[in-house]
This record gives C-alpha cells, structure tokens and sequence, in this order.
C-alpha cells in the first residue's frame, strides 16, 4: 500500500507541472485537430500530454502509459498502467469554461488504484490512492448522498456523437424520459473525470454515463470510491478492466438507479 502512495505523489507531481503549461497557454490562440464527428483536440492537449509522458517515463521507466491521444506505448506485459487524459472536457476549455482537468490514473491489473484530477481554473485538486481516502486540496471526503431518489442530483455524459450517435442518442431520451421525473435534478457537466469528483466531493449525488473510454473515469472512479461511492458499470459490476459504462453513487441512490436502467 505505500507503493501506492508513492505513486500518488508522483501523479501529483506530474499533474502540477502540467497545469502550470495549462495556466500558461489559457487566452493564446489554439490550433484544432479534428478527431471525427464533432470531436477534436487542441494542440494543448498534446502539448500536456507530452509533458507527461516524458516526466513519467523518467520517473516510472518501467510503466507504460494509455493517453487519450497518443495511445498506448510501454511494456506490454506490466501489472501497472498508467492512464491519462490530458484535458478532461477538450469542448469546454475551448469555450472558456473553467469546467476542464486534467486527469491521470494509475491502473493495477486493469482496476484503477491511484487517481488525480486537478481543474486549473478552480484550483482544485482531487486525489485518492486505494485504501487511503480521498482528498480535495489535501482535505478530506466522504460522501453517502441522500436516501431517497427524488432528492438526487445526477450527472450524465454529453449527448453521443460519432458512429451510432442517433441510435445512442434516442436510448438516452428514453433513460432520461424516465428519470427525470424521479430525480431533483440533472446536470450535464461535459467533464466525466469532474463529474465523479463532484460526486465524491458531495456536489452531484450519482453519475451515468452509459458508454465512456478509460482515460476518461479512471481517475475519477479510484476518488469516488475512497470518499465512499460505489462505482459500477450499468450492469452492476463493479468498475474495472473492460467497463465500458460508469455508474457511480451513495448506496441508496446508486441501488436506485440501478434498478431505473434495469
């Protein structure tokens, strides 16, 4: 376990020194690559990402790296991975939103053990290694939610684009249809890594997204957890190695919802 938090100090670490680049460039012209349908990067993005690279590979030589835009490079056959999204919420940081992180997660055998997740704009830094408690800013959290649905506000993915987005989309107005008479509120962050954050920090009190990449959670599902959350797929399984979905919330809540998307 104090590998564990050796290697969350060396997250954090890497994380720091990348923000700062973020803080850097905010307010300079960006340039945009296109990725597909509606999606993009900036070259932000990949400077970030860069950065990280090369500062884990001297710091963990040994441990390969899954990023969100440059992919997976390193040894093949390691128990540990690391996993990286350089800015969680690329839309929003392009719209002068502070609503963006940066997000790097540590995965043992395909489970995620280490998580940090740092929005530059809000200067916050949430992070969680497994089995020593989640921290926003080196304080503390814990969260259960309410008790009951109706008190609930939840965070959903954005709307799907890419290939099958009408079929996807009409799926999630029939999901929505039937939970937004039941829930307080629902909130469309366009951040999965803060949308968890959030959870575990008791701002939202569960979180669906019914299809999501690794590198965008991975982080945020190990803070949610240690603050007490519990972390699934839409199935139910617990949140790991191949989940393609997160659903993530207090007890009562989460069991809620569970049986909403059932």
């Amino acid at each position: 376990m104090s590998d564990l938090l050796e290697f969350l100090g060396t997250a954090e670490q890497a994380v720091e020194a990348a923000v700062a680049t973020i803080r850097s460039g905010i307010g300079r012209e960006r340039s945009i690559s296109g990725k597909g349908d509606r999606d993009f990067a900036t070259d932000l993005d990949y400077a970030v990402e860069d950065q990280i690279r090369a500062f884990l590979d001297q710091e963990t030589p040994g441990i390969p790296l899954l990023g969100e835009e440059r992919g997976r490079t390193g040894d093949a056959e390691s128990h540990y991975e690391w996993v990286l999204d350089p800015i969680d919420g690329t839309v929003n940081f392009a719209h002068r939103s502070p609503l963006f992180g940066v997000s790097l997660a540590l995965t043992r055998n395909g489970m995620p053990v280490v998580g940090v997740v740092q929005a530059p704009l809000a200067d916050e830094r949430f992070s969680a290694a497994l089995g020593h408690g989640a921290a926003l800013n080196k304080q503390t959290l814990t969260t259960t939610g309410p008790g009951d649905l109706a008190d609930a506000v939840v965070a959903v993915a954005d709307f799907p684009f890419g290939p099958d987005a009408e079929r996807r989309t009409q799926r999630r107005f029939a999901l929505l249809q039937r939970l937004v008479p039941k829930v307080q509120r629902v909130r469309m962050l366009g951040t999965a890594a803060l949308d968890l954050c959030w959870l575990a920090s008791g701002r939202v009190d569960a979180v669906l997204h019914d299809r999501i990449n690794l590198w965008d959670v991975a982080a945020g599902t190990v803070i949610a957890r240690e603050a007490g959350a519990l972390v699934t797929d839409l199935d139910g399984v617990d949140y790991g190695s191949g989940a393609m979905s997160v659903l993530a919330g207090g007890p009562a809540v989460h069991r809620a919802l569970l049986a909403e998307i059932a």
